[in-house]
């Protein structure tokens, strides 16, 4: 009877210990990268790199070297990406289909603050469909055959022309606002008595002269508080395209 129960522990923890080695191979190998040749090579670390004699490549587990040009698609931490041809080379995979796929690609760029990293978006319809550059009328030819998911592109548009609109609205009132509340401020300072240049009797201090609040002009008030609301409706524009893609994946 002992012996039996000392079987079945051995057992359990053998079987425990297989599944644990199994998750730890699988979580490892979560990287990988697919040559053109349909060659698949997992690698618990995945990196891209560059030098100036083969360009980009990537640097696997044991300093493994694969060229860019012989890779497929790849997954490492930062995502998933496809080689295509079209406007570049390397796409990161932001939706992945069915109908439509939405892919980005990141860059560095440089002004008089330093460096920064910007974002190019594209779109493809099926996988055999052309890379194109993400815009409003190639969203709009891509799914030109579902009528749920133009609602939502059009949706998306009437936002950004009101929200715009409002903005524009906004800075020209904060505008007129100002120079409204500069001139009578200006105006109000002028009007003030200035104070005697002969000696005064001793006795308690005049108190300063408050200013109009009048000076302020409500269109000061008003103009960024629109500013405010159209910033604000700008932001909900992103939401509608988002809807749009995902009703036509679906």
């Amino acid at each position: 009877m002992y012996k039996l129960i000392l079987l079945i522990i051995f057992l359990t923890y053998d079987s425990y210990c297989y599944c644990q080695l199994t998750f730890t191979k699988m979580r490892d190998t979560s990287w990988y990268v697919e040559l053109k040749d349909s060659t698949v090579l997992y690698s618990k670390k995945l990196r891209v790199r560059y030098s100036e004699k083969d360009g980009e490549y990537l640097l696997l587990d044991h300093h493994q070297k694969i060229l860019m040009s012989e890779v497929l698609r790849y997954r490492s931490r930062t995502g998933e990406y496809v080689r295509e041809k079209g406007p570049v080379e390397t796409y990161r995979i932001e939706k992945g289909g069915p109908r439509l796929f939405v892919y980005s690609r990141s860059f560095t760029y440089s002004d008089s603050n330093g460096f920064h990293t910007g974002h190019d978006y594209f779109l493809r319809k099926g996988l055999t469909g052309d890379m194109q550059k993400m815009s409003y009328r190639n969203l709009k030819e891509a799914m030109a055959d579902n009528l749920a998911s133009m609602r939502q592109l059009q949706a998306s548009r009437t936002t950004v022309l009101i929200a715009g609109g409002a903005g524009a609205v906004g800075f020209l009132f904060t505008l007129i606002g100002g120079a409204q509340s500069f001139k009578q401020h200006s105006r109000v300072n002028q009007s003030m008595p200035t104070p005697p240049t002969f000696p005064v009797r001793p006795g308690p201090p005049m108190p300063p002269a408050q200013p109009d609040r009048s000076s302020v002009s409500p269109l000061l008030i008003v103009g960024p508080v629109i500013m405010i609301g159209a910033i604000i409706t700008m932001c909900t524009a992103p939401g509608h395209v988002h809807k749009a893609i995902n009703i036509y994946n679906q």
